[in-house]
């Protein structure tokens, strides 16, 4: 079994157009977006930007290996549970670690966005 966990301040993110399309995928877009406040905004944001430091942490890659932050796409359930697919150098180093199974939790509050990701 293999852990990552990540924690951020919200208020370290903005709304800035080009550093969301730089780590967001469209449907992730469209996920912030959905939230009509700017706080809401950025607690998702924050959300997003933890679960993938956290699925990079899991499974043991850091940025010199080549991955970008679009290698993992957040996504949910239709009651609301996240999963994530992974996709390019994470897909492939998920893989040829032998792991099956990877399980995500977010959370937020005011102040905090955390993620913490397990695969087996």
């Amino acid at each position: 079994m293999r852990v990552g966990i990540d924690i951020m301040e919200v208020n370290r993110f903005t709304l800035d157009e080009k550093f969301i399309s730089k780590v967001a995928s469209e449907k992730e877009i469209l996920y912030i977006n959905k939230n009509d406040c700017e706080k809401g905004k950025l607690q998702r944001l924050g959300a997003l930007w933890c679960v993938k430091e956290a699925v990079f942490k899991c499974i043991g890659l850091g940025r010199e290996s080549g991955i970008t932050m679009k290698d993992v796409e957040l996504c949910h359930e239709e009651n609301g549970k996240p999963y994530v697919i992974l996709k390019g150098r994470v897909k492939e180093q998920f893989l040829s670690l032998g792991l099956k199974e990877l399980e995500i939790s977010l959370s937020h509050s005011d102040l905090f966005v955390t993620a913490v990701c397990i695969a087996n």
